[in-house]
C-alpha cells in the first residue's frame, strides 16, 4: 500500500496520535537549542490549546501521514499570513515522521502528495542548525521543481527554501 495523508480534522484518533507524536517533535526541534521549547511535561494545557488552533483555523490544513495504512507522521500545510503580502500560497509549516519511518522515502512521497494537493507557490521554513531537515527539503523541493527554487536566508533566522508546483491542480 502506498503512502497516503489524510485530513487529521476527520479523525479524533488522528488527533490523538498528533498530539501523542508532537512532543517527539519537539524534543528533537529542540536538540540543537537550549531552552527553545520549554521541559516536556510543563505545558500539557498550552500543548493542548496550541494543537488546538490547528484544527480550528480555516487557513490551516492537518494532515496525517500513513505508510500502509499506519500513520507514520504529521503535516500542517498552512496559509501565509495576510501582512506581510509575498507571492506563496502555502507554507509546509510543520512536518514530522516517525524516526522508525525514516529513510524509506516516505516522507518524500507525503510531500509530494502534499505539493500536488496544493498548486501555487510554497514556502518551507526550517531551522538553518537542522541539517538533515535542510538535506531532506533540498532533494525533495528540487525533484519536485526540477530544481527550479530560491532558498534565502533572513538574518539568522531559518533557511526557506521555497518553490512551485506548476501545473498541479488540487485534488
Amino acid at each position: 500500500m502506498p503512502v497516503t495523508v489524510r485530513d487529521a480534522r476527520s479523525s479524533t484518533e488522528d488527533r490523538e496520535w498528533i498530539r501523542a507524536v508532537y512532543r517527539d517533535y519537539l524534543s528533537e526541534l529542540s536538540a540543537s537549542k537550549s531552552g527553545l521549547f520549554p521541559a516536556l511535561g510543563e505545558w500539557d494545557a498550552r500543548e493542548s490549546e496550541f494543537l488546538a488552533g490547528w484544527f480550528a483555523d480555516s487557513g490551516a490544513n492537518p494532515f496525517v501521514i500513513l505508510d500502509a495504512g499506519h500513520r507514520i507522521g504529521f503535516a500542517l500545510v498552512s496559509r501565509p499570513p495576510a501582512f506581510p503580502r509575498t507571492s506563496v500560497n502555502y507554507r509546509m509549516s510543520e512536518f514530522f515522521i516517525v524516526s522508525a519511518a525514516r529513510r524509506r522515502g516516505v516522507g518524500a512521497s507525503a510531500a509530494s502528495l502534499l505539493f500536488n494537493r496544493f498548486a501555487g507557490d510554497w514556502e518551507v521554513l526550517e531551522d538553518e542548525q537542522n541539517r538533515p531537515a535542510l538535506q531532506f527539503w533540498r532533494r525533495v523541493i528540487g525533484r519536485q521543481t526540477s530544481g527550479q527554487f530560491s532558498e534565502t536566508r533572513a538574518g539568522s533566522a531559518p533557511s526557506l527554501p521555497h518553490g512551485s508546483a506548476p501545473g498541479r491542480g488540487a485534488s
